[in-house]
């Protein structure tokens, strides 16, 4: 179908005022260069092992808390239980393992209402992973990770994967965020910190063409951040590091960090991170004595 004449005078007249409508963001560093926008296919890039699925459970919980956004999750890694577990610990702004089961109760019920969670117990195919998400009432969607699903491991799949789910993105609203893998090349030593550097011997980032299934994540993504963590360093391994390579618009927020400077996520006793030294959540536990919970 042929677009009526005239129909993009909207946004034209809205970017010479200054009126492009800007995405979300958390009240923190991060801002500067990610924003949780609707209709985007966002690309997350990183080694095993790192945190990804923990610190994305913390993005989402700290987009609900202050902008009352909703997800539907895949998992293909991790139990409904232990997710909700991390989302409920962070919310308290305590320890799980101190909460009572009252609480435990109220702040699962009071979750559940932002998060549907896809039963992990069938292999799904792409499109059927795509259909449950437009029957859930979500804002935005998680596949973690992309590997798990039923699908066609060459470049051409791929690719039809990424224009489903761009139409998909386009089409209902929503936004998808992609959990995905490095190839095995990036963890081998030609990817580790050289002799003379501070982090000697271990692991650096991926770099976003390491991306397992290639240069196609890269071209059909909206956004690509990679995140990245020192698993075994003394200190360094309470940081979980943001890098962001591709924002497609920049008009309506976010822009790349700049070269080897992520932004840097301290872990806070798994209670919700603080990024850039800022506790993103403070205002928002349940636990805060000014907020109410329903």
């Amino acid at each position: 179908m042929i677009e009526a004449k005239g129909k993009s005078l909207e946004y034209l007249f809205n970017y010479k005022e200054g009126k492009i409508k800007q995405g979300l963001g958390l009240g923190c560093e991060l801002d500067d260069y990610l924003k949780y926008k609707p209709k985007q296919l966002v690309i997350i890039l990183g080694h095993d092992n790192v945190g990804k699925t923990v610190f994305i459970s913390f993005y989402q919980l700290a987009l609900t808390l202050q902008h009352g956004l909703k997800w539907c999750v895949w998992s293909g890694e991790n139990q409904t239980g232990q997710i909700m577990r991390n989302l409920i610990q962070m919310y308290a702004g305590r320890p799980f393992k101190t909460l009572s089961k009252d609480e435990i109760l109220t702040y699962s019920s009071y979750l559940e209402q932002y998060f549907d969670f896809i039963d992990n117990s069938k292999l799904y195919k792409p499109a059927e992973l795509l259909d449950l998400f437009e029957q859930s009432e979500c804002n935005a969607c998680l596949i973690d990770p992309f590997t798990g699903l039923d699908r066609g491991m060459n470049y051409e799949d791929n690719y039809k994967f990424l224009n489903l789910a761009r139409h998909f993105v386009n089409r209902t609203g929503k936004t998808i965020y992609i959990n995905t893998h490095p190839v095995s090349e990036s963890g081998r030593q030609g990817n580790i910190y050289p002799d003379k550097h501070d982090w000697a011997g271990h692991l650096k980032p991926p770099m976003k063409d390491h991306i397992e299934g290639g240069k196609a994540f890269l071209n059909r993504c909206d956004d690509m951040l990679v995140i990245h963590r020192l698993v075994k360093h003394e200190t360094m391994r309470l940081y979980t590091m943001l890098s962001i390579e591709k924002v497609k618009d920049t008009d309506t927020g976010g822009k790349q960090t700049p070269l080897n400077c992520p932004v840097l996520c301290e872990w806070n006793n798994g209670l919700g991170f603080k990024v850039g030294g800022t506790d993103v959540l403070k205002e928002y536990r349940a636990t805060n004595k000014n907020k109410e919970l329903w």
